[in-house]
């Protein structure tokens, strides 16, 4: 905070309306805090108002038929202790939230500040395609639904200076569905510099139905259909898992960086690939 040297005023709103209305009134120089991790790693000096969401109840984890409802302001922590999660997918998805960054980080980073800031590096987002997640946004008068892949087809620039991001619904899986995920770091508390996350529903030893999203390629993540598509169908065996690190290799959508090279990127992306369906088949045994 203290590296946002010209901030005038903080507001506390009670209602997502009246947060919605300042930030309109600010003329682009105010930011919607929920756990404030972003503006203290990426401060911005045009920013001149806060605007924190602590009293609009967007903090909760809750079990509503066949969904699990996460509010906004809700931190990795939350979600990660949440009763509702330690049997989801098996617990997996518990799992892959607590080996996320540090203990302190993830005390800060919320729901709604990952979908809305869309970080290519981001841990959250990547498990939100895999899982079909829906996101929740409101203006302060109707909350509309989009499917996590439609809300990234939107300007989010545009889209932000209006709503807000009020919560993720996710969807219910019965015991027919595999949970993996995978991310590389230079160390546990680093950022990841590839991730990948799977969701396949197995019968019968048949892959029916699958969904694979990559990540910190290090462009947006992004949902890895060819991949699905090779799999969709096809009996899960070791010699699928073999083929389908082949084919990733080949086919997977990433590039260089400052970090790594292209090849390196796609050697991780067909070894985690590889990984996760060997995984998988212990897990229908």
């Amino acid at each position: 905070m203290l590296k946002l040297k010209n901030v005038k005023s903080c507001f506390t709103p009670n209602s997502i309306q009246e947060a919605i209305d300042i930030h309109k009134k600010s003329g682009g120089k105010a930011v919607f805090v929920g756990g404030g991790l972003d503006i203290t790693v990426f401060p911005n000096p045009a920013i001149e108002q806060l605007i924190f969401l602590d009293k609009l109840g967007l903090t909760y984890i809750r079990d509503d038929a066949g969904n699990i409802k996460i509010g906004a302001t809700s931190t990795i922590t939350d979600i990660a202790k949440a009763p509702v999660m330690q049997n989801y997918l098996k617990g997996k998805v518990k799992i892959a939230l607590t080996e996320l960054a540090s203990e302190l980080l993830r005390n800060q980073i919320t729901m709604g500040g990952s979908i809305a800031r869309h970080h290519f590096y981001s841990d959250i987002i990547p498990a939100l395609y895999a899982l079909k997640a829906k996101i929740m946004v409101s203006d302060g008068e109707l909350v509309e639904e989009f499917f996590v892949d439609d809300f990234y087809r939107n300007d989010l620039k545009v889209l932000m200076e209006t709503h807000i991001v009020v919560g993720v619904h996710l969807s219910k899986y019965d015991d027919s569905f595999q949970f993996g995920s995978k991310r590389f770091v230079r160390n546990a508390t680093d950022i990841a510099l590839l991730n990948m996350v799977i969701l396949a529903q197995i019968e019968e030893d048949i892959i029916k139905d699958v969904s694979i999203s990559v990540g910190s390629r290090p462009g947006p993540a992004y949902r890895f259909e060819q991949g699905e598509a090779f799999l969709r169908g096809k009996k899960l065996t070791k010699e699928l898992a073999e083929d389908f690190e082949s084919f990733t290799k080949s086919n997977v959508d990433v590039t260089k960086d400052m970090h790594l090279c292209k090849e390196y990127r796609q050697h991780i992306a067909s070894i985690y690939a590889k990984e996760m369906l060997l995984d998988f088949i212990g897990g229908v045994r």
